[in-house]
């Protein structure tokens, strides 16, 4: 073999040869040891934090996440600092969308719990902001917001607190948030506290006018809160179609 050709073949070793610790980490992995395995990946070097290293982030975190017992607020507030320090422990979960699907999963356990926790009202609430937070952070997965809206906000406060959480849908799965039903409630709930007044115009009569003009011209016909009125005869204004609901308005 020609001396040149001994060098590179050394090189070669040199660069694929894995340190002591990674081979401690593959072994673990092998064995589905993930708890031990979690506490073992960060020895392994900068250098040698590969695709395969990746892999075993994703497989160890999945497992905490899955093995995550909420039985209680304290638990569920110590699950969502866990879930925050895995982000910030291990940035290449970033790209790992079934940790992103595991994560919202467990998130929305959690949350329900904390809601407990804090607060509720309009001029200090703490918790509707938390869980947007959380949410904000998910751009992986499909249809994180609304869902977080309709089975988390919205099945603990008034509708209209998960506003915020559908805005954030809207900007991100587009019109088809339109056909969710619980939208309606909310957006009927926004207009009778006169919120958004000028967001919800055009979502009610053009975005999502197929699904929220009717009940809301409906909602109007009742006639059974004034406060309502007021904000969806700001809403319907000049929409021909309902023209019979606007009647109430002249009055």
């Amino acid at each position: 073999m020609s001396r040149l050709l001994l060098p590179c073949l050394f090189l070669v070793g040199c660069a694929t040869a894995k340190s002591a610790e990674y081979e401690d980490v593959r072994a673990l992995d092998k064995q589905q040891n993930y708890a031990e395995m979690l506490g073992r990946l960060k020895a392994v070097a900068p250098a040698q934090r590969d695709e395969e290293w990746e892999g075993y982030v994703e497989r160890a975190n999945l497992n905490a996440l899955t093995t995550a017992e909420i039985k209680d607020s304290r638990a569920a507030e110590s699950v969502l600092r866990m879930i925050d320090e895995q982000l910030v422990s291990f940035p290449s979960l970033k790209k790992s969308a079934a940790w992103f699907e595991k994560r919202a999963e467990v998130g929305v356990t959690a949350f329900k719990w904390t809601y407990s926790n804090y607060r509720h009202s309009t001029s200090d609430e703490e918790w509707v902001p938390k869980v947007k937070a959380f949410v904000e952070k998910d751009t992986m997965t499909k249809g994180v917001a609304q869902r977080f809206a309709k089975d988390v906000v919205a099945a603990r406060l008034v509708a209209s607190s998960a506003w915020p959480l559908y805005e954030l849908a809207f900007q991100r799965d587009g019109d088809s948030v339109c056909t969710d039903p619980k939208l309606v409630d909310v957006v009927i709930d926004v207009i009778d506290y006169q919120s958004w007044l000028d967001v919800m115009t055009p979502l009610v009569t053009k975005r999502c006018a197929a699904q929220l003009k009717t009940p809301v011209a409906e909602k109007l016909k009742k006639n059974d809160s004034t406060s309502f009125r007021k904000g969806a005869c700001k809403v319907l204004a000049g929409q021909a179609d309902v023209s019979e609901a606007l009647k109430i308005c002249e009055g």
